[in-house]
């Protein structure tokens, strides 16, 4: 990466990870410029990289988001003194609209922000638990523990939210009214 070449090599190759994992966390003109802010910050520090970029970049990309929410949680009180009850409508994401879909946003709803974060980055950004670490600073056994608490979480919200939703089922004749 300390070429431009190899940057731009890795740039093509983790743009799209880079920004569905922005995505999911920001609105969606927020996230195409927060990815744009990542590569900026990842080509100044290049020479900073251990191990792979991916990892390092979704590091980069979740310190840049979180600034980014923290400056929109600003913005918007500031708006809100000075207009009152204006909505700014963002769009979802569009693997927040399957989630929403198949029912497992709702459930996901129910876990805590780092428990959603611990399953997103293993089974929606699929990385591996040392990668994943990495990405949220903490050992690979402390990544395992947390991944282990948010599983357990996770069956807990499946199993109320399997309670709640009423069974549809077919009569008699097999055909659906």
């Amino acid at each position: 990466m300390d070429d431009p070449q190899g940057f731009e090599e890795v740039y093509r190759r983790t743009y799209l990870p880079v920004l569905r994992f922005l995505r999911r966390r920001l609105p969606p003109t927020a996230a195409e410029d927060a990815a744009a802010e990542v590569f900026l910050v990842a080509w100044r520090n290049r020479h900073d990289v251990r191990g792979k970029e991916l990892p390092w970049l979704f590091g980069i990309a979740r310190r840049i988001a979180a600034n980014t929410v923290r400056a929109r949680d600003r913005a918007d009180r500031l708006g809100d003194r000075i207009r009152a009850h204006h909505d700014h409508g963002a769009e979802p994401a569009a693997e927040e609209a399957v989630l929403h879909r198949l029912g497992a946003q709702r459930v996901l709803d129910r876990l805590p922000a780092h428990e959603q974060e611990v399953l997103l980055l293993v089974a929606w950004d699929g990385l591996s638990v040392r990668d994943a670490a990495k990405v949220l600073g903490c050992s690979a056994g402390a990544f395992r523990v947390r991944m282990h608490r948010a599983r357990r979480m996770l069956e807990e919200a499946v199993a109320t939210d399997e309670a709640q939703v009423p069974k549809v089922g077919l009569p008699v004749d097999g055909r659906a009214r």
